[in-house]
């Protein structure tokens, strides 16, 4: 494949891009080509290589990324941390190295970028046919989130290769930690104790689906993110009310799961309703339907995979 040559240095953005790598030097590959081909290149692209032992980051420094190599494997946080550190930006694009971005898509995030800490768009879901989710914020206009709250249910409203956030506050915060599952989501609770963020209903991002991803498995998904709530469950603002809410969650998720494998639906459909009966859970149930019914009208006004209505 030949080189993809970035455009022009007068162009740049001062961002730095976080690219965390573990034995993926093709997926990884894809993921720079996309930074490289931003219609406003970043300045700085950092390749956290997390002790792959193969031609990941070999691979990565082919194309022009500054590559970091771990001696040890400390994880995605971990990885992710260290290119914090390292970024010579106050603002770092954050971007798995499964994922990639269009053309649009720091240049969409810089222009939102003033008063806050975290600018994310959406992601569309790629590689299975069949699914056209949505990730991130689906809403007709761009939200402001201001507490901890409003991210904490009924869903993560932030996508990982679809944030950038200012480095400093980042660090202050304590950075990623290491956690399996839900580590974003506990960092931006973190952040909107100290600042805001800003959701934008634009897809300019894609989200590989893939076998082997730890987001896959949507019951330990919603217990990691319990785990996280619980974890600051001495906040202010993490009420009970906020918790059965995020209950509500959890019992439609796994009323889904019991109904997608053949479970009888008359009876799937009284756990349900015994599970929701307080008025917070059924709330939370409300919000995540309404959600994802926005995400669902934002998937299809995607032309297809790569281009977008707003980037056509």
């Amino acid at each position: 494949m030949p080189p993809v040559r970035p455009r022009s240095a007068s162009d740049a953005l001062p961002i730095t891009v976080v690219i965390p790598a573990y034995r993926r030097p093709d997926m990884v590959e894809r993921a720079v080509r996309s930074v490289l081909a931003q219609d406003r290149p970043a300045d700085e692209v950092i390749v956290v290589d997390d002790a792959s032992g193969d031609e990941t980051g070999a691979r990565a420094a082919g194309l022009g990324a500054r590559v970091i190599v771990h001696e040890q494997n400390s994880g995605e946080g971990g990885a992710r941390n260290t290119g914090l550190r390292a970024a010579r930006h106050e603002w770092v694009a954050l971007l798995d190295s499964d994922d990639e971005w269009l053309p649009s898509h720091l240049a969409t995030l810089w222009a939102e970028r003033d008063g806050h800490l975290l600018v994310g768009s959406a992601a569309l879901a790629t590689g299975d046919p069949g699914d056209r989710r949505v990730y991130g914020w689906g809403g007709r206009r761009s939200r402001v989130l201001d507490r901890p709250a409003d991210i904490a249910v009924p869903e993560n409203k932030l996508v990982p290769s679809a944030v950038m956030l200012r480095r400093h506050a980042a660090l202050d915060a304590g950075g990623f930690r290491d956690l399996q599952r839900a580590a974003d989501l506990d960092l931006w609770l973190r952040l909107l104790e100290a600042g805001t963020a800003i959701v934008i209903p634009r897809v300019t991002a894609l989200y590989h689906v893939h076998p082997g991803q730890v987001s896959g498995d949507q019951a330990k998904m919603d217990q990691a993110h319990r785990a996280v709530l619980d974890s600051h469950s001495e906040r202010p603002w993490c009420t009970p009310a906020l918790m059965r809410r995020h209950e509500g969650v959890v019992a439609w998720d796994r009323a889904r799961a019991d109904w997608a494998a053949g479970r009888p639906p008359a009876r799937t459909a009284v756990a349900l309703a015994r599970r929701v009966a307080h008025p917070q859970r059924a709330a939370g149930v409300a919000q995540l339907l309404a959600g994802r019914f926005m995400r669902r009208r934002l998937a299809s006004r995607v032309e297809a995979p790569g281009r977008t209505a707003g980037d056509a």
